[in-house]
């Protein structure tokens, strides 16, 4: 994305589309405590309904997560992009602190592309799940342009990071699964 275009995107994201209901809901929307519980649950609900594929599915996405959030740390230290919070002017903050890392790509955006991916792979069957999950990944995402620390390009990259990696996963995942067991070899 042009550097303009990622200016203007995010000014028009953190300060025009300002507003009670998102000031409210943004800070909420992305941050990792909130979605905790749900993880928890779906973790839960794996493990009972699907037993041991139900275990083999919260690894894969664990490991999803993991690739996702080191592949884009790996790059965010590469490219040292700043921050909107330390560059742009009457930036508005949304959160406690504007983070000391680096801002290119987003590992929000990257872990919830990422988990979505590899869960609307595994349940490709449900697709209403596959809308709901891209609904919450890319709220995420927006989230973090509308709170103050990412620019429109961070979150955009670490949405097809993420994706890929989940995808990448998924398929490992359906490969695996879809192998025929070989017992007492």
């Amino acid at each position: 994305m042009a550097p303009q275009i990622d200016h203007t995107l995010f000014h028009f994201i953190n300060q025009d589309m300002a507003n009670p209901v998102f000031d409210f809901l943004c800070p909420i929307l992305r941050n990792r405590f909130t979605w905790l519980p749900f993880y928890i649950i779906g973790g839960i609900y794996l493990l009972y309904k699907y037993k041991m594929q139900g275990l083999l599915i919260i690894i894969g996405a664990g490991l999803t997560i993991l690739c996702c959030d080191q592949a884009a740390n790996a790059i965010k230290w590469s490219v040292h992009r700043l921050r909107p919070c330390h560059l742009e002017p009457g930036v508005r903050l949304l959160i406690d602190q504007c983070s000391s890392t680096f801002s290119f790509p987003s590992n929000h955006a990257a872990n919830h592309f990422g988990l979505a991916a590899f869960i609307s792979i595994v349940f490709r069957q449900y697709r209403w799940l596959i809308a709901a999950l891209i609904l919450w990944a890319a709220s995420v995402a927006f989230s973090q342009v509308y709170v103050g620390i990412h620019y429109p390009a961070d979150v955009a990259a670490g949405a097809v990071l993420g994706s890929m990696l989940g995808l990448i996963v998924a398929a490992i995942y359906v490969y695996a699964a879809a192998r025929p067991h070989q017992s007492g070899q």
